[in-house]
């Protein structure tokens, strides 16, 4: 029996990768029909406003567009209950993270180039902002969000962002010293509800 010369051998089927690119068409496909869709409702009620008036992230003129989860509002509120129950009193833990996510651009690194700069952003000012920032930042790193090493412009220089997908789905398996989740099934519900909306819902598989 001939021997095929190798470059005439069929190419093995690849089923995982015959998945993956028919998600990312379809992926592009649901995009590009939202977009079509924003833009058409957008021309019936604001025709007169025109796209120069608006910050359109196609647009590449412009930059200065952050890449964040979309559940972004439901972590910081969680991360702003969690540190209630866990500290007796309400510490805005979650504005930090808001601000370490306006920082990421990939790599899940965050660079902390003026902690001064960071805390005015996150809404802390006078004397003790610097303070109050990293009081916020040990905060989120002891309750996963977060970890982060010293580098020649502060203690806290190189953040590294776990996934908060990730993050919340340990929480929620875990209690405070009261017995209470420190993530609750309300809690964990919404989140379920928006990564399904969002297609999203992998990023809770293990």
């Amino acid at each position: 029996m001939p021997v095929l010369p190798t470059t005439l051998l069929p190419t093995p089927f690849d089923a995982t990768a015959h998945l993956e690119a028919k998600n990312q068409k379809q992926t592009a496909k649901a995009h590009s029909k939202a977009k079509q869709s924003a833009i058409d409702i957008r021309k019936l009620y604001w025709p007169e406003v025109t796209d120069e008036e608006l910050w359109l992230l196609g647009d590449r003129k412009r930059g200065g567009f952050a890449q964040v989860p979309r559940p972004l509002s439901l972590v910081m509120n969680i991360i702003n209950d969690i540190t209630k129950r866990k500290y007796g009193k309400s510490v805005p833990a979650g504005k930090t993270y808001l601000v370490l996510w306006l920082h990421h651009f990939s790599e899940g690194l965050v660079k902390i180039q003026s902690e001064a700069d960071a805390a005015y952003e996150a809404g802390y000012d006078g004397q003790r902002n610097i303070t109050t920032f990293r009081a916020h930042m040990k905060i989120l790193q002891e309750i996963g969000f977060i970890d982060f090493r010293k580098g020649p412009k502060g203690p806290m220089q190189y953040v590294l962002m776990r996934s908060p997908y990730k993050v919340l789905k340990k929480l929620h398996s875990e209690k405070d010293e009261h017995g209470m989740q420190l993530v609750s099934d309300e809690q964990y519900a919404a989140l379920l509800e928006r990564v399904n909306d969002i297609g999203s819902r992998d990023e809770l598989e293990d």
